[in-house]
């Protein structure tokens, strides 16, 4: 497979967007081959800032590359993540290498005629074929009409514990009864929390069931603070989404920092960055993909190589659609679990007329 061009936008979204998304929200990119008919196209962050990233510069290292083999696509991610050192190790750069290698995984899987899934492992009798979800989000009422059992809820701290205390309780205990299939309910705080304040939140929330605390505090106090993994009163601690360079992924492992690491596929690096996080946790720590539920972390998880458990952010239907995308992945969603349709690349394309 030959790359003979790149293209690369930002779209106007009209979903509300909020605080940095407005500006820096998804790319799209799109690859195209020296076989006309077959085109890539990926996700990333960033914005206008990804764009002008990939117009000039990371464009210039991949065209005309030749990928015979998924080792050429890790060759390529790693020659843009070194070229891109002097602005990047993280960030925008990463967001724009998301975009590019995952365009390249969906190109190469329609090229060669190999579903993503089996050039992750071969191994079929490892692959998932009911994929477990949570939707994110605070209207539980309509997730738990579409048919989800799990919940995240979105909890900014108002830096009075008492009063978050007191209104993580409520919710908690009316969605647990007003929902009496829900299972297993989480609480992102969105790096609102910090660590003395989720060591104390842990324990006055102990006895509601909670699965896991994420995102309690900005990636830089976390991974230079001692693990507070057993201070936590039996509830988990996940994080990663804003760790966008995979080398912190090795700090988490060396400061044993939290129970769940949680990538985002179109922030990291894409798949080439997600296998040097799941070769440094070695099966240590489970990983969990942030917006797992998207075409670009389904495959992942279809391949067995991270855990099943899918985000699915504010959910509108059962067919997961999406503002910008034609998802074709979804073949079914009943009681909380994902069937996917047999497809090749990520089984999404941008909406008609969005590259015209």
């Amino acid at each position: 497979m030959k790359i003979t061009k790149i293209e690369v936008l930002y779209p106007s979204y009209k979903t509300s967007l909020k605080d940095w998304r407005p500006n820096l929200w998804q790319i799209i990119t799109k690859i195209h081959t020296d076989k006309n008919k077959v085109i890539g196209y990926g996700t990333g962050g960033g914005g206008l800032a990804s764009v002008n990233v990939i117009n000039g510069h990371l464009s210039k290292i991949i065209s005309k590359a030749n990928i015979e083999k998924i080792e050429d696509i890790s060759d390529l991610f790693n020659k843009m993540y070194i070229q891109s050192i002097p602005y990047g190790r993280g960030g925008i750069a990463s967001m724009a290498i998301s975009g590019i290698d995952l365009a390249i995984w969906d190109a190469f899987s329609k090229y060669y005629e190999i579903p993503i899934k089996n050039l992750l492992n071969n191994k079929s009798e490892k692959h998932i074929s009911d994929i477990n979800t949570y939707a994110t989000g605070n209207d539980v009422k309509t997730y738990n009409e579409l048919g989800f059992i799990n919940y995240k809820l979105s909890v900014r701290s108002s830096n009075n514990f008492i009063e978050d205390k007191k209104k993580l309780t409520k919710k908690i205990k009316e969605i647990r009864k007003i929902f009496s299939n829900s299972n297993k309910i989480m609480l992102d705080s969105y790096m609102s929390w910090d660590i003395d304040y989720t060591i104390k939140m842990s324990e006055g929330l102990k006895d509601l069931d909670i699965f896991w605390f994420e995102d309690v505090s900005t990636p830089d106090e976390i991974l230079n603070s001692s693990s507070i993994l057993d201070k936590l009163n039996g509830i988990f601690l996940a994080g990663g989404e804003h760790d966008l360079n995979y080398e912190n992924f090795s700090n988490m492992k060396k400061n044993n920092t939290y129970h769940f690491w949680q990538p985002d596929i179109t922030w990291c690096g894409g798949i080439s960055a997600l296998l040097k996080i799941i070769k440094i946790s070695n099966e240590g720590y489970p990983i969990i993909l942030h917006r797992g539920g998207e075409p670009w972390g389904l495959p992942m998880i279809q391949s067995g190589l991270v855990k099943n458990l899918a985000e699915i952010h504010s959910p509108k239907d059962k067919k997961i659609s999406m503002e910008k995308w034609d998802n074709n992945s979804i073949l079914s969603f009943d009681e909380g679990k994902l069937r996917l349709n047999e497809y090749l690349g990520f089984g999404a394309e941008p909406k008609k007329g969005i590259f015209e």
